[in-house]
Protein backbone atom coordinates (compact mmCIF):
# COMPACT_ATOMS: atom_id res chain seq x y z
CA UNK A 1 0.00 0.00 0.00
CA UNK A 2 2.45 2.66 1.14
CA UNK A 3 6.25 3.05 0.73
CA UNK A 4 9.48 3.32 2.68
CA UNK A 5 12.42 5.61 3.25
CA UNK A 6 11.86 8.93 4.92
CA UNK A 7 11.12 9.92 8.49
CA UNK A 8 11.99 13.05 10.15
CA UNK A 9 12.72 14.33 13.47
CA UNK A 10 10.43 14.18 16.45
CA UNK A 11 7.68 12.00 17.76
CA UNK A 12 7.03 11.24 21.31
CA UNK A 13 8.61 12.57 24.52
CA UNK A 14 10.88 15.45 24.80
CA UNK A 15 13.22 17.11 27.23
CA UNK A 16 16.27 19.30 27.47
CA UNK A 17 19.55 17.80 28.68
CA UNK A 18 23.21 18.52 29.21
CA UNK A 19 26.13 16.12 29.15
CA UNK A 20 26.00 15.90 32.91
CA UNK A 21 22.24 15.50 33.12
CA UNK A 22 20.82 18.73 34.52
CA UNK A 23 17.53 18.58 36.39
CA UNK A 24 14.44 19.80 34.55
CA UNK A 25 12.02 22.52 35.35
CA UNK A 26 8.38 22.34 34.27
CA UNK A 27 7.99 21.91 30.52
CA UNK A 28 8.24 25.21 28.68
CA UNK A 29 5.87 24.00 26.01
CA UNK A 30 4.48 20.84 24.55
CA UNK A 31 4.53 19.20 21.15
CA UNK A 32 2.75 16.21 19.70
CA UNK A 33 5.76 14.16 20.79
CA UNK A 34 5.03 14.43 24.50
CA UNK A 35 6.38 17.80 25.55
CA UNK A 36 9.54 19.86 25.52
CA UNK A 37 11.23 20.75 28.79
CA UNK A 38 14.35 22.72 29.65
CA UNK A 39 16.98 22.80 32.39
CA UNK A 40 16.37 25.23 35.20
CA UNK A 41 16.76 28.77 33.90
CA UNK A 42 16.52 27.77 30.22
CA UNK A 43 13.61 27.87 27.80
CA UNK A 44 12.48 25.65 24.94
CA UNK A 45 9.33 25.90 22.85
CA UNK A 46 8.03 24.02 19.82
CA UNK A 47 6.05 25.88 17.19
CA UNK A 48 4.73 23.02 15.11
CA UNK A 49 5.23 19.41 14.12
CA UNK A 50 4.88 18.07 10.59
CA UNK A 51 5.39 14.49 9.42
CA UNK A 52 5.33 12.50 6.18
CA UNK A 53 4.35 8.82 6.40
CA UNK A 54 4.72 5.95 3.94
CA UNK A 55 4.33 2.17 4.13
CA UNK A 56 5.10 -0.41 1.44
CA UNK A 57 3.54 -3.34 3.27
CA UNK A 58 6.67 -4.32 5.18
CA UNK A 59 8.57 -1.10 5.99
CA UNK A 60 7.28 2.19 7.33
CA UNK A 61 8.96 5.53 6.87
CA UNK A 62 8.24 8.62 8.93
CA UNK A 63 9.81 11.93 7.99
CA UNK A 64 9.31 14.56 10.65
CA UNK A 65 10.25 18.15 11.29
CA UNK A 66 9.91 20.40 14.33
CA UNK A 67 10.15 24.14 14.68
CA UNK A 68 12.18 24.58 17.87
CA UNK A 69 13.17 27.68 19.77
CA UNK A 70 15.72 26.98 22.49
CA UNK A 71 17.50 29.52 24.64
CA UNK A 72 19.93 26.85 25.85
CA UNK A 73 21.48 23.71 24.45
CA UNK A 74 20.91 19.95 24.22
CA UNK A 75 17.23 19.60 23.35
CA UNK A 76 16.31 15.91 23.25
CA UNK A 77 13.54 13.63 21.99
CA UNK A 78 12.55 9.99 22.35
CA UNK A 79 10.70 8.30 19.47
CA UNK A 80 9.11 4.83 19.90
CA UNK A 81 9.01 2.52 16.86
CA UNK A 82 7.48 -0.99 16.54
CA UNK A 83 10.90 -2.35 15.51
CA UNK A 84 14.45 -0.93 15.58
CA UNK A 85 14.71 2.02 13.22
CA UNK A 86 17.40 3.10 10.81
CA UNK A 87 17.96 6.85 11.22
CA UNK A 88 19.21 9.11 8.43
CA UNK A 89 19.09 12.79 7.58
CA UNK A 90 16.28 14.07 5.37
CA UNK A 91 15.81 17.13 3.18
CA UNK A 92 13.49 19.96 4.18
CA UNK A 93 12.59 20.32 0.48
CA UNK A 94 10.18 17.40 1.00
CA UNK A 95 7.83 19.57 3.05
CA UNK A 96 8.26 22.58 0.80
CA UNK A 97 6.95 20.56 -2.13
CA UNK A 98 4.16 19.02 -0.05
CA UNK A 99 2.94 22.47 0.98
CA UNK A 100 2.95 23.58 -2.64
CA UNK A 101 1.12 20.45 -3.83
CA UNK A 102 -1.61 20.73 -1.21
CA UNK A 103 -2.06 24.51 -1.22
CA UNK A 104 -5.75 25.46 -1.20
CA UNK A 105 -7.49 26.72 -4.31
CA UNK A 106 -7.93 30.49 -4.06
CA UNK A 107 -11.16 31.91 -5.45
CA UNK A 108 -11.04 35.71 -5.75
CA UNK A 109 -14.17 37.84 -5.90
CA UNK A 110 -13.72 41.43 -7.10
CA UNK A 111 -15.67 44.39 -5.81
CA UNK A 112 -15.92 47.98 -6.96
CA UNK A 113 -16.09 49.66 -3.56
CA UNK A 114 -14.24 49.21 -0.27
CA UNK A 115 -16.28 47.80 2.60
CA UNK A 116 -17.01 50.04 5.56
CA UNK A 117 -15.74 49.28 9.04
CA UNK A 118 -19.02 47.64 10.04
CA UNK A 119 -19.31 45.62 6.82
CA UNK A 120 27.13 5.52 27.20
CA UNK A 121 25.80 2.24 26.73
CA UNK A 122 24.24 0.24 29.58
CA UNK A 123 22.03 0.43 32.66
CA UNK A 124 22.99 0.07 36.27
CA UNK A 125 23.71 -3.41 37.66
CA UNK A 126 20.59 -5.40 38.47
CA UNK A 127 18.51 -3.70 35.78
CA UNK A 128 17.63 -4.96 32.29
CA UNK A 129 19.56 -2.41 30.25
CA UNK A 130 18.54 -1.65 26.65
CA UNK A 131 20.82 -2.71 23.80
CA UNK A 132 22.36 0.07 21.72
CA UNK A 133 22.01 -0.99 18.09
CA UNK A 134 23.30 2.13 16.39
CA UNK A 135 24.45 5.67 17.03
CA UNK A 136 24.80 8.26 14.28
CA UNK A 137 25.65 11.94 14.16
CA UNK A 138 23.41 13.94 11.82
CA UNK A 139 24.79 17.46 11.88
CA UNK A 140 23.92 18.85 15.32
CA UNK A 141 21.76 15.80 16.10
CA UNK A 142 22.95 12.59 17.74
CA UNK A 143 20.55 9.68 17.22
CA UNK A 144 20.78 6.39 19.16
CA UNK A 145 18.65 3.32 18.41
CA UNK A 146 17.72 1.31 21.52
CA UNK A 147 15.95 -2.02 21.90
CA UNK A 148 15.03 -4.34 24.77
CA UNK A 149 15.49 -3.73 28.49
CA UNK A 150 12.90 -2.75 31.07
CA UNK A 151 11.71 0.61 32.33
CA UNK A 152 14.34 0.75 35.09
CA UNK A 153 17.10 -0.08 32.61
CA UNK A 154 15.85 2.52 30.15
CA UNK A 155 15.72 5.12 32.93
CA UNK A 156 19.28 4.26 33.99
CA UNK A 157 20.58 4.49 30.42
CA UNK A 158 18.93 7.86 29.94
CA UNK A 159 20.39 9.16 33.21
CA UNK A 160 23.89 7.89 32.38
CA UNK A 161 23.77 9.47 28.93
CA UNK A 162 22.55 12.89 29.97
CA UNK A 163 18.85 12.53 29.16
CA UNK A 164 16.73 13.88 32.00
CA UNK A 165 13.03 13.08 31.73
CA UNK A 166 10.01 13.86 33.82
CA UNK A 167 8.70 10.80 35.66
CA UNK A 168 5.36 11.02 33.85
CA UNK A 169 7.14 10.92 30.49
CA UNK A 170 9.18 7.86 31.48
CA UNK A 171 5.98 6.14 32.57
CA UNK A 172 4.51 6.50 29.05
CA UNK A 173 7.36 4.35 27.69
CA UNK A 174 6.29 1.28 29.72
CA UNK A 175 3.46 0.13 27.39
CA UNK A 176 5.79 0.32 24.39
CA UNK A 177 8.40 -1.77 26.21
CA UNK A 178 5.75 -4.34 27.14
CA UNK A 179 4.81 -4.63 23.47
CA UNK A 180 8.42 -5.08 22.36
CA UNK A 181 8.84 -1.68 20.69
CA UNK A 182 12.20 0.03 20.26
CA UNK A 183 13.19 3.67 20.72
CA UNK A 184 15.26 6.30 18.95
CA UNK A 185 16.85 8.76 21.38
CA UNK A 186 17.78 12.02 19.66
CA UNK A 187 19.46 15.06 21.14
CA UNK A 188 21.08 18.25 19.96
CA UNK A 189 24.77 18.25 20.74
CA UNK A 190 25.53 21.86 19.84
CA UNK A 191 25.65 24.69 22.35
CA UNK A 192 24.15 27.49 20.26
CA UNK A 193 20.62 28.74 20.84
CA UNK A 194 18.11 27.71 18.18
CA UNK A 195 15.14 29.44 16.59
CA UNK A 196 13.38 27.82 13.64
CA UNK A 197 12.89 24.52 11.87
CA UNK A 198 15.31 21.72 12.67
CA UNK A 199 16.60 19.64 9.77
CA UNK A 200 14.24 16.71 9.24
CA UNK A 201 15.23 13.21 10.33
CA UNK A 202 14.20 10.03 8.53
CA UNK A 203 13.26 6.86 10.41
CA UNK A 204 12.66 3.58 8.59
CA UNK A 205 11.58 0.40 10.40
CA UNK A 206 9.78 -2.91 9.74
CA UNK A 207 6.02 -2.63 10.31
CA UNK A 208 2.96 -4.74 9.55
CA UNK A 209 0.66 -1.69 9.50
CA UNK A 210 0.80 2.07 9.18
CA UNK A 211 1.06 3.68 12.59
CA UNK A 212 2.09 7.04 14.01
CA UNK A 213 3.29 6.85 17.67
CA UNK A 214 1.32 9.15 19.94
CA UNK A 215 0.87 7.50 23.34
CA UNK A 216 3.84 9.29 24.92
CA UNK A 217 2.03 12.54 24.16
CA UNK A 218 -0.32 11.79 27.04
CA UNK A 219 2.35 13.35 29.27
CA UNK A 220 1.92 16.72 27.55
CA UNK A 221 0.25 19.48 29.54
CA UNK A 222 -1.22 21.65 26.78
CA UNK A 223 -3.21 21.28 23.56
CA UNK A 224 -1.34 19.20 20.95
CA UNK A 225 -1.34 19.74 17.18
CA UNK A 226 0.21 17.69 14.41
CA UNK A 227 0.02 17.71 10.61
CA UNK A 228 0.42 14.44 8.72
CA UNK A 229 1.04 13.82 5.03
CA UNK A 230 0.41 10.19 4.08
CA UNK A 231 1.36 8.65 0.72
CA UNK A 232 -0.29 5.36 -0.26
CA UNK A 233 -2.34 3.52 -2.83
CA UNK A 234 -5.54 5.10 -1.53
CA UNK A 235 -6.84 7.89 0.67
CA UNK A 236 -6.45 7.11 4.38
CA UNK A 237 -8.44 7.80 7.52
CA UNK A 238 -7.86 7.46 11.26
CA UNK A 239 -9.19 4.14 12.58
CA UNK A 240 -7.81 4.13 16.14
CA UNK A 241 -10.02 4.41 19.26
CA UNK A 242 -8.92 7.99 20.02
CA UNK A 243 -10.06 9.52 16.74
CA UNK A 244 -13.48 10.50 18.10
CA UNK A 245 -11.96 12.46 21.01
CA UNK A 246 -9.74 14.58 18.77
CA UNK A 247 -10.30 17.12 16.01
CA UNK A 248 -9.25 15.44 12.77
CA UNK A 249 -9.60 17.40 9.52
CA UNK A 250 -8.78 16.39 5.96
CA UNK A 251 -6.89 19.26 4.35
CA UNK A 252 -6.10 17.57 1.02
CA UNK A 253 -6.77 14.27 -0.75
CA UNK A 254 -5.74 13.36 -4.27
CA UNK A 255 -3.10 11.76 -6.48
CA UNK A 256 0.17 13.63 -6.98
CA UNK A 257 2.21 13.00 -10.11
CA UNK A 258 5.53 14.19 -11.52
CA UNK A 259 6.98 14.80 -8.07
CA UNK A 260 10.27 16.70 -7.95
CA UNK A 261 11.78 15.57 -4.64
CA UNK A 262 13.58 12.16 -4.83
CA UNK A 263 12.31 11.05 -1.41
CA UNK A 264 8.74 11.82 -2.42
CA UNK A 265 9.16 9.97 -5.71
CA UNK A 266 10.43 6.90 -3.86
CA UNK A 267 7.57 6.95 -1.36
CA UNK A 268 5.02 7.40 -4.16
CA UNK A 269 6.44 4.65 -6.39
CA UNK A 270 4.41 1.61 -7.50
CA UNK A 271 1.04 3.31 -7.31
CA UNK A 272 1.46 4.75 -3.83
CA UNK A 273 0.91 8.30 -5.09
CA UNK A 274 -2.37 9.10 -3.35
CA UNK A 275 -1.65 11.88 -0.85
CA UNK A 276 -3.80 12.53 2.21
CA UNK A 277 -3.12 15.53 4.43
CA UNK A 278 -4.58 15.45 7.94
CA UNK A 279 -4.48 18.12 10.63
CA UNK A 280 -5.08 16.92 14.19
CA UNK A 281 -5.83 18.91 17.33
CA UNK A 282 -5.78 17.10 20.67
CA UNK A 283 -7.49 19.27 23.32
CA UNK A 284 -6.83 16.87 26.23
CA UNK A 285 -3.53 14.98 25.83
CA UNK A 286 -4.09 13.12 29.11
CA UNK A 287 -6.91 11.23 27.41
CA UNK A 288 -4.64 9.73 24.73
CA UNK A 289 -4.81 5.93 24.87
CA UNK A 290 -3.65 4.82 21.42
CA UNK A 291 -1.28 5.60 18.58
CA UNK A 292 -2.67 6.92 15.30
CA UNK A 293 -3.79 3.99 13.13
CA UNK A 294 -4.21 4.87 9.45
CA UNK A 295 -6.20 2.67 7.08
CA UNK A 296 -7.34 2.96 3.46
CA UNK A 297 -10.73 4.43 2.60
CA UNK A 298 -12.65 5.58 -0.49
CA UNK A 299 -10.63 7.72 -2.91
CA UNK A 300 -12.62 10.91 -2.66
CA UNK A 301 -10.49 13.84 -3.82
CA UNK A 302 -10.58 17.05 -1.83
CA UNK A 303 -8.83 20.42 -1.89
CA UNK A 304 -9.65 23.33 0.39
CA UNK A 305 -11.04 26.45 -1.25
CA UNK A 306 -10.17 29.86 0.16
CA UNK A 307 -12.43 32.76 -0.82
CA UNK A 308 -11.11 36.29 -0.80
CA UNK A 309 -12.37 39.64 -2.02
CA UNK A 310 -10.30 42.31 -3.74
CA UNK A 311 -11.27 45.89 -4.49
CA UNK A 312 -10.67 46.95 -8.07
CA UNK A 313 -8.50 50.08 -8.24
CA UNK A 314 -7.96 52.91 -10.70
CA UNK A 315 -5.00 55.23 -10.14
CA UNK A 316 -4.77 54.03 -6.56
CA UNK A 317 -8.45 54.63 -5.77
CA UNK A 318 -11.31 52.10 -5.53
CA UNK A 319 -12.60 51.68 -9.08
CA UNK A 320 -16.22 52.28 -8.03
CA UNK A 321 -15.35 55.55 -6.32
CA UNK A 322 -13.24 56.61 -9.30
CA UNK A 323 -16.13 55.83 -11.66
CA UNK A 324 -18.56 57.83 -9.52
CA UNK A 325 -16.13 60.75 -9.36
CA UNK A 326 -15.66 60.64 -13.12
CA UNK A 327 -19.41 60.53 -13.63
CA UNK A 328 -19.88 63.44 -11.28
CA UNK A 329 -17.28 65.51 -13.13
CA UNK A 330 -18.96 64.80 -16.45
CA UNK A 331 -22.34 65.77 -15.00
CA UNK A 332 -20.94 68.99 -13.55
CA UNK A 333 -19.29 69.80 -16.87
CA UNK A 334 -22.55 69.33 -18.76
CA UNK A 335 -24.45 71.47 -16.28
CA UNK A 336 -21.85 74.24 -16.54
CA UNK A 337 -22.06 74.13 -20.33
CA UNK A 338 -25.86 74.46 -20.17
CA UNK A 339 -25.62 77.36 -17.72
CA UNK A 340 -23.12 79.22 -19.91
CA UNK A 341 -25.24 78.68 -23.02
CA UNK A 342 -28.36 80.00 -21.27
CA UNK A 343 -26.46 83.00 -19.94
CA UNK A 344 -25.23 83.89 -23.42
CA UNK A 345 -28.79 83.84 -24.74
Amino acid sequence: MFSSKAVRLVAVAAMIVTAGGIGLAAPASACACGGVAAPAGATATVGNEVALLGWDGTTETIVMQLALRSGGDHAALIVPTPAPATVTAADAAVFTELRERTAPEVVTKHRWFEETADGSMGGAPGRAAPTVLDRVQLGPLEATTLTGGDISGIQAWLDENGYVMRAEVVATMAPYLAEGWSFVAMRLTGTAALSGDLDPVQLSFPADRLVYPMRMSSAATSVQTVRLYVLGEHRVQRSDPDRGKQQVNVEFAGRVTELDDPALRELAANGRDYLTELSVVIPKPAEITSDFALTATEDKDYRRVVHRTETLEFLGFPAGSAALAAGLLVTVGVLLAVVVRVARR
